[in-house]
């Protein structure tokens, strides 16, 4: 099988869980509107434009798919609800790409933290600790295998990338 790459997409900044009855219908802040695009405008730079993006059903990670979606020129049939990623385990979130068809060659998830952090933290032949900011970006790549066979561990590599690190370590 050829190359997977596996992108992790934090949802952007949040509004406070104070000023909202329920977690997840807290929206994008400004700011996170912001970081979200310039995240997103990375991607399409570096040519990473997903095949598919698996998303939470909260409300902050809906609007950053949806930038993304927009920037990638995707079609909306490649963004899915994936109810198990509000709040979900690494192992849930794994489980979710390694159920996909092997011609999915990149696959985004755009979700929260901790999860996000925990799996990519489990990146790669030497696996580290690896905390995703908010519209931060973990991408990994298999060049052998395919979702049902691979495991987090078996990633060739990890790059990272957030909106606070104004030098794009992409360009």
């Amino acid at each position: 099988m050829g190359t997977h790459r596996l992108t992790l997409f934090r949802h952007g900044k949040a509004e406070a869980a104070d000023a909202y009855p329920e977690d997840y219908e807290r929206p994008l802040t400004h700011r996170g509107s912001i970081e979200v695009r310039e995240m997103a405008a990375r991607l399409v730079k570096r040519d990473l434009v997903p095949d598919l993006i698996l998303v939470s059903p909260a409300e902050r990670a809906w609007a950053t798919a949806e930038v993304i979606c927009g920037a990638c020129e995707l079609d909306p049939k490649q963004v899915q609800c994936a109810r198990e990623l509000y709040l979900g385990s690494p192992e849930r979130t794994w489980h979710l790409v390694a159920n996909r068809a092997a011609s999915l060659a990149h696959i985004m998830i755009c979700g929260h933290n901790p999860g996000l952090s925990q799996l990519a933290s489990r990146f790669g032949p030497k696996p580290q600790r690896r905390e995703l900011a908010t519209a931060g970006i973990a991408t990994a790549v298999w060049q052998h295998g395919d979702w049902t066979t691979m495991q987090p561990e078996s990633a060739d590599s990890c790059e990272m990338d957030d909106p606070e690190d104004m030098d794009d370590p992409w360009a």
